[in-house]
């Protein structure tokens, strides 16, 4: 019997919410990755946070900064509970502030022109949980080989990305910057972006195209998906991907939580 257990990546992979600092304070190790960093194992936190992170201030009152170690005890009485991680954890493109306005947190910076053009601007040197590069790479697979692919059956783009039924015209402009167009507003994006379930507008392209037909011979597919009691590589495919469900311990996260079996 498996136990899943939860380990924080406290890692300076993940930006908190707040504008970008031209200037960093003093960077303070994690207590849970000093031996590793020690060892060999992973990087210090200089090299490990994005070059642009954000920086949350706590000049407001009542707000106080937190305090490494501690525990965090959680009744979850099926797998699937592991979900509710992604709503604690509220890792989003865009989320809300205090004040319950919109504010890029993963995102560097976005813009919206005519409530139809969105402009995302990611973070350089942001990485995933295991330490790949998170690019506008991401973004370019979900669109073009899943949400838009026919073979890709069992994903599609969400109803908030179609306005009149019709998608977006999806464009990478660098390696940090992808740009979303519709013919008409849609006011509905940053919502569903924001929220306790959010829509995801990318996939860890380095670790799911091993799952993809278009980057791995079918017959390596086939035997990956028998193994694992799925009817086909499509199927494979989105067990494998499932980013909200939380199930997948292998899955690179951008979340603060991901998932440790033992």
């Amino acid at each position: 019997m498996r136990t899943i257990s939860l380990i924080c990546l406290v890692m300076g992979a993940f930006p908190a919410l707040g504008a970008a600092s031209e200037s960093l304070p003093d960077l303070v190790e994690t207590p849970y990755f000093t031996s590793d960093v020690a060892g060999g194992k992973i990087p210090p936190i200089g090299e490990r946070i994005p070059k642009e992170p954000a920086v949350l201030k706590f000049d407001k009152p009542g707000t106080i900064a937190g305090r490494h170690g501690g525990s965090l005890r959680l009744l979850m009485g099926r797998k699937k509970d592991t979900r509710q991680l992604v709503v604690y954890g509220y890792a989003r493109l865009i989320g809300y502030d205090e004040t319950f306005e919109f504010v890029p947190d993963i995102l560097k910076s976005y813009d919206v022109q005519e409530g139809r053009i969105f402009t995302f601007r990611l973070r350089k040197g942001h990485r995933w949980s295991d330490g790949h590069p998170f690019t506008a790479e991401d973004f370019r697979y979900y669109f073009e080989d899943v949400a838009t692919n026919r073979k890709v059956s069992n994903e599609s783009l969400p109803r908030v990305m179609l306005v009149d039924g019709r998608p977006p015209v999806f464009e990478v402009l660098d390696e940090q910057t992808i740009r979303y167009t519709w013919h008409k507003p849609n006011p509905f994006l940053l919502p569903r972006l924001a929220g306790a379930r959010p829509i995801y507008l990318f996939r860890p392209a380095h670790y799911l195209k091993k799952y993809h037909v278009k980057y791995t011979p079918l017959e390596t597919l086939e035997v990956l998906a028998k193994k694992r009691k799925q009817r086909n590589w499509v199927a494979l495919h989105y067990v494998m991907g499932q980013q909200y469900k939380n199930v997948n311990p292998d899955l690179p996260s951008l979340q603060p939580w991901v998932l440790a079996t033992r």
